[in-house]
């Protein structure tokens, strides 16, 4: 059972509280904006052409940020009540702030936006030895930007990924890396709703906007996805891949963040029992 966040409203007003009467008036119009630009399907809720208002209703962005429904409208109606970080965050996501509104957000709540570092050397050094553990399975990681920063032998074979190249970059813009998968819209959109929930959590680093403005200028396809904020959450399938030397690969897939390392991310492929993948596999070894 997921835990439901509460916050507890505080009785005793101070005396010359103008200023923060104020600046709770602003993040209510704030939260109010951007919870009526955002459209059901934006988020991976069904559309009805019932909906009376615009935008997501208050219930559902207090679903999706996992607090309560009336701590929420409280919050939007600009009452005083204990607002923490963690719960800000969960807001932002919900309303799929990034960078320039994440921080405003921040600000608005009188909280000190946290700073999300980067894994350390050491461990980012670490998973080359680990993933040289792994010799049945393909598996490499990828720091937040999606860069390879460690691969074992299987999955240089089967995905022709190395050291150094970015995932996402590889698949919008050469044509031939993208041609391996039979379900090549799916993935895309996929892939695109990843980076874009990368990039939120990590708002305020400029390097996520320079990567799409890059990748968007040659792919028409992912500019769409991007400027459309394709973000809702993707389904559960199987990864499709059709090698050229092993014919078609069918995988579940994996994903750990290792301790220490919040901004990496291992991809684990597992060979779908009974689709001959591992015996196609077993002949590559």
């Amino acid at each position: 059972m997921t835990q439901l966040i509460t916050e507890s409203p505080k009785f005793a007003v101070p005396s010359g509280s103008d200023e923060g009467e104020a600046r709770r008036q602003r993040l209510a119009r704030f939260l109010r904006a951007r919870r009526e630009q955002l459209r059901p399907q934006d988020v991976g809720l069904p559309s009805s052409s019932r909906r009376r208002t615009p935008g997501l209703r208050r219930e559902e962005v207090a679903v999706l940020a996992n607090v309560g429904v009336t701590w929420y409208t409280w919050l939007e109606q600009g009452r005083d009540i204990g607002v923490s970080s963690d719960v800000i965050d969960a807001i932002g996501q919900a309303l799929r702030l990034e960078e320039g509104d994440l921080e405003h957000l921040y600000e608005l709540a009188g909280k000190q936006q946290p700073v999300r570092r980067s894994a350390a050397a050491e461990v980012r050094a670490l998973m080359s030895r680990t993933l040289a553990g792994f010799t049945n399975s393909p598996a490499y990681a990828v720091d937040r930007y999606w860069n390879v920063i460690a691969t074992n032998e299987l999955a240089e074979y089967v995905f022709g990924i190395s050291v150094g190249s970015n995932c996402l970059e590889a698949f919008f813009t050469k044509p031939d890396v993208a041609a391996h998968y039979p379900h090549r819209e799916l993935a895309g959109r996929m892939m695109a709703a990843q980076f874009h929930r990368q990039a939120a959590m990590y708002a305020g680093d400029p390097i996520f906007g320079m990567l799409a403005e890059k990748i968007a200028a040659v792919s028409p396809e992912f500019k769409e996805y991007w400027d459309n904020y394709v973000v809702g959450v993707e389904p559960h399938v199987d990864l499709v891949f059709d090698h050229n030397q092993l014919g078609r690969l069918t995988f579940e897939s994996v994903v750990l963040n290792p301790v220490g390392g919040n901004d990496l991310r291992v991809f684990l492929y597992l060979p779908k029992i009974g689709s001959g993948t591992a015996e196609a596999l077993a002949r590559a070894v």
